[in-house]
This record gives structure tokens, C-alpha cells and sequence, in this order.
């Protein structure tokens, strides 16, 4: 299996060079990765700009490494058609940083994976506590096992994997989620002549089955994020005031 490795924190992050690692075992891994940090573009890609692409020979011993002076959706898609590489499975991670609930939106992490579905290859992305690498450590090797080895990755769908908060010591275990909700409540502060964008996130009553009760609570969340953001419920709605 082929599997190309992208993420939003540049080439350098620590988290890109962990998930190679944990991946070799399940094929030939190419990492293709913005040249500089890239963390919450979203899934924006660059049209009017030229990207310069810099091999990184010293990445890891047996994996070929590049990274593009690029968004995360442009190194998947320059991978696939700069590179031309053969991909079975694109894997976005690991973040230094959850991804859950309305982060998604934001994510360059869930970029990258979600232009591979758009591409047409599975993907997976992992995301974990801020400078909080040891569960994702621990299990991100069994995490993998199940989804690999299962036969569930599809076309339609990125797993979104989430490692519990950092306070925890162990993980409670592994739940399948909902996304849930988790604002940021930004506030900007002038400092001489600009403004900075800072805040923090809403305290919110999430259910359950969410991917941010998990986090919170000590579990991994996997959850299935589609690509088409259709509302099937409301479209039904409208179609009573807009009938053919």
C-alpha cells in the first residue's frame, strides 16, 4: 500500500514525523507537506501564486519527503497530480491540536484529508492535545490496526481521530462520534496599530456520542465527516416552498 502523509503544521512538527513512523509498517509512506505552518487555512488552495517544492532528503530513512511552499489541500493535490504519485491512503496529522466539533471548519488538518476524498482515496485524520503527543503515542498504533485491517475506509467519509485531552494519563478507550459543538470566542486585541485575533473556546453541554464529550472525557473519538454538506431534512423543506 502506497500512503502519502500531509499535514498543516509544516514539515518540521513533530506530530508529521511520529505518524511516518507508526505508518511504515503498513506500506511505502511519501510525505508531501507545506514548506512553512499552515494551521487553520481551512481548505484553501493557491491559484494565483507559484509554490516552490523543496526535497527534504534527511525527512526519515526510507521515505520520500518534500515540502511544497503550499496550503495542506495543495500538497495533496500536487502529490497526486505534480508527482503523480500512486496513492491508496492519504493520512493528515497528527495535529498539535484537537480537531472537533466547529474546529473542522477551520482545520487545515481535515483539509488535506478531505481533499483526498475529493480525489477520490480514502484518508484519516489524527489530531491531539496541544503539546500532548503521548496517548496519540501509545495508540495511534492500535487506532490504525482497527481501520486498516477492518476494511471500513471508504471514499465518502474521513476518520477523524481525536486523542483525549492531555490531562489524562490513559485512555478510557475508543468511541464512534458525532461532530459536536465547539465555538471559539474570539475577542481582538489593539496592540500599537493592529489588532491580534485571540479567545478561547465556549464551555458548551456537548452530548455524549460527540467527538468533544470524548475528547473531554478521556476517550480517542473516531468521526466520519462528509465531504457533501448537504441538509437532505431542510432540503425536504424547501422544496414545499420552491416546488417543481
Amino acid at each position: 500500500m502506497n500512503i502519502l502523509v500531509v499535514n498543516d503544521d509544516s514539515i518540521n512538527a513533530y506530530g508529521i514525523k511520529l505518524l511516518t513512523k507508526k505508518l511504515m509498517k503498513y506500506g511505502h509512506v511519501y510525505v508531501v507537506a507545506p514548506h512553512t505552518e499552515q494551521s487553520a487555512i481551512g481548505h484553501g488552495i493557491t491559484i494565483h501564486d507559484p509554490m516552490k517544492l523543496h526535497i527534504q532528503p534527511d525527512f526519515l530513512e526510507g521515505v520520500d519527503a518534500w515540502s511544497l511552499e503550499g496550503k495542506p489541500a495543495d500538497c495533496v493535490k500536487f502529490a497526486l497530480y505534480g508527482l503523480n504519485l500512486e496513492i491508496d491512503l492519504v493520512v493528515s496529522g497528527i495535529n498539535n491540536g484537537p480537531n472537533l466539533g466547529t474546529d473542522i471548519m477551520y482545520s487545515g488538518t481535515l483539509a488535506g484529508a478531505s481533499e483526498a476524498i475529493i480525489c477520490g482515496i480514502p484518508a484519516i485524520a489524527f489530531s491531539t492535545d496541544f503539546d500532548s503527543f503521548k496517548l496519540a503515542e501509545d495508540e495511534i498504533e492500535c487506532v490504525l490496526d482497527k481501520i486498516i485491517d477492518k476494511g471500513i475506509l471508504n471514499t465518502d467519509s474521513v476518520i477523524n481521530v481525536n486523542f483525549p485531552k492531555g490531562e489524562f494519563s490513559e485512555v478510557k478507550g475508543i468511541r464512534v462520534t458525532e461532530q459536536g459543538l465547539r465555538p471559539f470566542l474570539h475577542k481582538f486585541e489593539l496592540e500599537g496599530d493592529v489588532y491580534w485575533a485571540r479567545g478561547t473556546w465556549d464551555v458548551i453541554d456537548n452530548k455524549e456520542n460527540s467527538d468533544v464529550f470524548a475528547y473531554e472525557n478521556g476517550y480517542i473519538s473516531i468521526t466520519p465527516i462528509q465531504i457533501n454538506r448537504t441538509n437532505y431534512q431542510y432540503m425536504e423543506k424547501l422544496k414545499e416552498k420552491f416546488p417543481d
